[in-house]
């Protein structure tokens, strides 16, 4: 069987509700030679069913079944077996628009970029709320990070709204960080850094559920300490390259605006030992790497009380001005 010229890649952990409308929305789509890399990252309910009966289908779809080893293990799992000249990562709790894989096939090929970035569809589902989340570059250019470098700290970091030349991955050994959560902020801009041209596509092409339940990106837990793994990943391997003072104020822009999303998370634990030590190692992370932060080229502070977040003493003292009045309202 003749390579496919795409392979879409889709980790599945214990989404049965969702993922019949992600695997529709990739068998629907308008161009049609791709291959499906469904890996069943140790599920507990019923998707791996689910991708059976669908695979039984369509030979299109090929199933991994593995043990439990994350979201980024699945996906390195599924780019080992790729077979395509590009590919494209989907979570198995979104869908795509019908012309996502064609449009940026065609977009790689018509300009000789190694990935392409696309506009999204942000849903919330509490609300009912959709907001599109838009590039700012021209999609009639091509762009290099050197020539750039703001980049950094204009697109989302996410592997999902971009599709990539397979070679970009190979060629580099970049794989995503085994077992850690924030993996795209310790993979997306090695790649970024080694892409000959990089394309955009200003239409929204996929479709995220942001709060989903059981959503981990809105909750504070001891996974918060991998943002700091993955900007130091960045950052290492940014300096193995020569490239570090190049990139220094946007390197500390991703770190102070990571960190801070992460911060923001404390707001409502109650556990004030817990949170205070996780303060102290995110400040001396950036103050070791970064005497003069908050002090960048770039706005860190973008939303109104951002200004708490970036000093430490500060926002001590606002947390447990929060906490003492929780107590007090549940007294």
């Amino acid at each position: 069987m003749p390579a496919p010229e795409i392979s879409v890649v889709i980790p599945v952990y214990n989404v049965r509700d969702y993922l019949p409308k992600c695997l529709d929305s990739v068998l629907g789509q308008t161009f049609r030679d791709f291959e499906l890399i469904a890996v069943n990252d140790g599920s507990k309910d019923d998707s791996l069913e689910i991708l059976k009966r669908y695979a039984e289908q369509d030979e299109r779809i090929r199933i991994i079944d593995k043990a439990n080893g994350g979201l980024s293990d699945a996906r390195n799992a599924g780019m080992a077996v790729a077979r395509g000249e590009f590919i494209q990562f989907i979570d198995s709790d979104d869908f795509i628009e019908p012309d996502l894989l064609g449009k940026c096939r065609a977009k790689l090929q018509a300009t000789g970029a190694d990935m392409v970035i696309f506009d999204v569809y942000q849903y919330h589902q509490k609300t009912g709320l959709r907001e599109t989340i838009r590039n700012c570059y021209d999609d009639s250019a091509v762009y290099t990070l050197a020539e750039h470098p703001e980049m950094m700290t204009k697109i989302l970091n996410a592997a999902w709204n971009k599709m990539y030349r397979l070679a970009l991955f190979q060629d580099s050994g970049i794989t995503y960080p085994w077992g850690c959560y924030y993996e795209d902020l310790g993979t997306t801009y090695r790649l970024l850094a080694r892409c000959r041209k990089i394309a955009f596509l200003n239409e929204p092409l996929y479709d995220y559920l942001v709060d989903r339940p059981g959503n981990l990106t809105s909750q504070f837990s001891f996974s918060a300490y991998h943002v700091l793994d993955m900007i130091k990943i960045t950052a290492d391997d940014f300096k193995a390259n020569g490239w570090y003072e190049q990139y220094y104020e946007e390197l500390k822009y991703l770190a102070g605006v990571n960190i801070m999303e992460c911060l923001k998370k404390t707001r409502d634990v109650q556990d004030a030992k817990m949170v205070d030590k996780y303060i102290d190692v995110c400040f001396w992370f950036l103050n070791r790497n970064w005497p003069e932060f908050p002090r960048c080229k770039y706005k860190i502070c973008r939303e109104k009380n951002d200004w708490i977040y970036v000093n430490p003493t500060r926002l001590k003292l606002y947390l447990n001005y929060r906490r003492k009045k929780h107590a007090v309202k549940e007294a």
